[in-house]
């Protein structure tokens, strides 16, 4: 079992499992100069693209964060929510994105 405790663990497996399936990913600023709403992750692997917002435990997308995601799709792009509980989901997802 992963010993996380806060987003910080959630962004840091995110990080191991994109790394371990090959994609490209930055991680947009959360400042002032960067885009409200853009997903904590954005990664790139043979033409295709991903977003994922990353949370922990109750925490919710908001309305920005959601609508980034919804854009995204509408155009393509995989989507996810990811927290300590769906890891395994996401690391699914890249399993089969690798075909």
């Amino acid at each position: 079992m992963r010993d996380i405790v806060n987003e910080a663990g959630v962004k840091r497996e995110v990080k191991k499992l994109l790394t371990k399936h090959g994609w490209y990913y930055w991680m947009p600023s959360a400042n002032a100069f960067g885009t409200s709403g853009i997903a904590d992750f954005n990664a790139v692997r043979s033409g295709k693209f991903l977003a994922i917002e990353t949370k922990f435990g109750s925490n919710k997308p908001t309305p920005l964060q959601r609508r980034y995601l919804e854009q995204v799709a509408a155009h393509g792009g995989l989507t996810m929510v990811v927290n300590e509980r769906n890891l395994d989901k996401l690391e699914e997802l890249l399993k089969v994105e690798e075909n």
